[in-house]
């Protein structure tokens, strides 16, 4: 499994949760040291995505196969190379876009190589009874420890501002939580 920002909030609970499940994962992450945090979260391999290039790098770890899955909160400008890290029949879940910009893609290769694809999007679904009960066994999950909770910073609401531009300067790791 492939998992794109492995340094974000979604990424870091990505990797915990599918190392539970048992899965090898890899992730994208910018630095080593952000690497070495998340490989003491039990990630299997990085790609600072940064110094080369996503896809050759899934090819190297996967020994040439690609990955089954990718999971990519980022969006925009990581979907090609999301696109390009699986292997035949494998499946993509983007899950947001986290990285802004258009989510304009060529679906071409995706249709040759037999790619799934799904998108999520949680915010329109809060309604419905089995996505309240996944959040609530998340939650239980967190509050057993199986899974941690990586707060990066606090900010108080008044500087919202800040909070964003430090978001957006890519220089959290994990959760950035605004308080009132």
């Amino acid at each position: 499994m492939l998992v794109q920002g492995g340094a974000g909030g979604v990424g870091i609970a990505l990797i915990q949760l599918a190392k539970l499940a048992g899965a090898r994962v890899i992730a994208t992450v910018s630095g080593r040291e952000r690497a070495d945090r998340l490989l003491r979260l039990g990630l299997d391999a990085a790609i600072d995505h940064r110094a080369e290039n996503v896809a050759d790098a899934v090819r190297r770890l996967t020994d040439g196969a690609g990955a089954d899955l990718v999971v990519d909160p980022v969006g925009g400008h990581t979907l090609p190379a999301s696109l390009a890290s699986l292997k035949p029949h494998g499946r993509l879940v983007f899950v947001g876009n986290a990285g802004g910009g258009e989510l304009t893609l060529d679906l071409w290769p995706a249709m040759m190589a037999n790619l799934s694809l799904t998108g999520v999007f949680m915010g329109a679904e809060f309604d419905k009874e089995t996505v309240y009960q996944n959040v609530a066994g998340l939650l239980a999950q967190a509050a057993r420890g199986e899974i941690d909770v990586v707060i990066d910073r606090r900010f108080a609401l008044a500087e919202a501002a800040q909070a964003h531009r430090y978001i957006a300067e890519n220089q959290g790791f994990g959760r950035v939580l605004l308080i009132a």
